[in-house]
């Protein structure tokens, strides 16, 4: 059942963004107070109960019940405790008292309820199930709030720390019928403005917690990666980083770790690239499968791509996520790979391996262009053809654009491609049920099994429980050969070193800024 977690204390933190060290055209802050970042692209519509929106800025003017910390731990928000019942099919938060949004409505038991009816039980939120199990949402009084669920369901808190849907949207900021008008929340900042060449947050000088030191926060669009580096560098902006504000990719991590004026950090990773197979085709060969994870040697991948900055990966998720199990084996050894496939019928004509007069050839399915600040997909795809060519397999790397590569990966129209989990504060819950689930969109590796144990995992009903059901989950995608794990993907971000007291998130949807300076 869920933990009871009462007696936790307070987080008086603030969680938002940073901007630059000075004041730029039309600030009303004076130098000092105002920080600028750097963003990637324009941030969408703010709005927590969509789809849209940039994840750090929706963090920064919405806040949740309960926040995700360091490790995993959960922690106090907008509710000041909470208490669970015995059978785990109720939860009970006492709201903190003296919170208003900023535009002046009181927060209360009645606010969270309207919250919480624009996402329980609407299929469009099936991603995650706690929109599932909440079978009642009640308001005994104005600072309580009762979740009545329809089964335990211990993964409930870590599930309302995320940014969207769960954040806390002011209801007088949307129609009469929920339809999203203006962002106001309860955070450290208020939204000034926002366009397709940035955004502006002020600070909440009413904020219930402890206020950032700074004023503002201002946001730069800047497209084009080397263009943020040269702001970085001419000192149009003081920061840059996070997966969803303005990737650094390795190579640029290593050419800003020799500057004395810029200051790199890096945070643990919380995101595993992998390599997943295709069922339906020559990997639903189980050979196919083990030959494969043995050429590969992600040891010399990730050195060779990763500029020092990205670990092999040994798990589906990184060991400092909850409940990632144990390291696997490191399976490289071509050797065994060319064993696996002889033992298996697939013959050598030619360098190319050959069974029933069939030649073994997979597609690898890759976006044409890379995300944002991420390693170009086709550098890591040729390595891995490398590797897969010296014991015999043929690979077919197959670009697609970038907006039809998802649809085409649930659609199956490969043989090999990659995947990654969601990330802190989502895993392990949110992505064991889309790669191991068969109602996903687009699994990693389902079978009878994997399903069971999914189920068994998320609906355990304590932590001993639960880490053995995620364990013999990971176990049996690794017994089927069901994936290959490639390599923890680097957190990087990077400052002015006039910038003072920011340290990488918990998390790449968050910034905490409490204790941040400027010059």
């Amino acid at each position: 059942m869920l933990r009871p977690r009462a007696t936790l204390v307070v987080l008086a933190a603030s969680t938002v963004l940073i901007g630059g060290c000075s004041a730029g055209p039309g600030s009303s802050g004076s130098a000092g107070t105002v920080l600028r970042v750097g963003l990637s692209e324009e941030s969408g519509a703010l709005d927590p109960h969509a789809f849209t929106g940039n994840f750090v800025l929706l963090d920064a003017v919405y806040e949740p019940l309960v926040t995700y910390a360091e490790g995993g731990k959960l922690k106090p928000g907008l509710a000041e405790s909470w208490s669970i019942a015995k059978d785990g099919r109720s939860v009970s938060f006492d709201l903190r008292d003296g919170v208003t949004f900023t535009d002046g409505t009181p927060f209360d038991s009645a606010a969270v309820k309207w919250n919480f009816d624009q996402w329980v039980g609407n299929k469009k939120f099936t991603f995650f199930r706690a929109s599932q199990v909440i079978s009642a949402v009640e308001t005994p009084d104005e600072d309580t709030v009762k979740l009545t669920l329809s089964e335990p369901y211990e993964p409930l808190l870590q599930e309302l720390s995320i940014i969207r849907p769960v954040r806390l949207l002011s209801p007088k900021a949307a129609k009469a019928d929920g339809t999203f008008q203006k962002a106001v929340g309860t955070g450290a900042w208020k939204l000034e403005s926002n366009s397709a060449t940035g955004a502006e947050l002020v600070r909440n000088d009413d904020y219930w917690g402890t206020r950032p030191k700074l004023e503002r926060v201002e946001f730069k669009v800047i497209p084009d990666s080397q263009a943020r580096l040269d702001a970085l560098s001419n000192r149009e902006i003081d920061l840059i980083g996070g997966a969803y504000q303005a990737p650094i990719t390795p190579v640029e991590a290593k050419t800003l770790s020799g500057r004395g004026d810029i200051t790199s950090l890096v945070g643990d990773p919380d995101v595993s690239i992998m390599l997943g197979f295709n069922a339906d085709g020559p990997a639903g060969d189980r050979a196919v499968r083990e030959a494969v994870r043995q050429a590969i040697d992600t040891t010399a991948l990730t050195k060779a791509l990763f500029q020092g900055y990205g670990k092999p990966a040994r798990r589906v998720f990184p060991p400092n996520v909850p409940d990632s199990g144990t390291d696997l084996p490191d399976y490289f050894d071509q050797a065994a790979a060319r064993s696996t496939l002889d033992a298996a019928g697939y013959t050598l004509d030619g360098g190319n391996r050959v069974k029933d007069g069939k030649r073994l050839s997979l597609k690898l399915l890759i976006p044409a262009t890379p995300a944002q600040g991420q390693l170009d997909p086709r550098s890591m795809a040729e390595a891995i053809a490398g590797s897969l060519k010296e014991v015999g397999i043929a690979v077919d790397i197959s670009p697609v654009d970038a907006a039809a590569y998802y649809d085409e990966r649930a659609e199956g129209t490969y043989d090999i491609t990659f995947f990654e989990g969601l990330g802190a504060p989502y895993d392990p819950s949110g992505s064991v049920v889309s790669m191991f689930t068969s109602g996903a969109r687009g699994p990693l590796w389902v079978t009878k099994a994997t399903e069971d144990l999914v189920d068994k995992a998320v609906f355990a009903d304590d932590p001993t429980a639960r880490a053995a059901a995620y364990q013999k989950l990971y176990d049996e995608v690794a017994a089927d050969a069901g994936f290959v794990p490639l390599v923890y993907r680097p957190r990087v971000y990077a400052t002015r070193d006039t910038v003072k007291g920011f340290t990488v998130p918990p998390t790449d949807v968050d910034l905490e800024l409490t204790g941040v300076t400027v010059g």
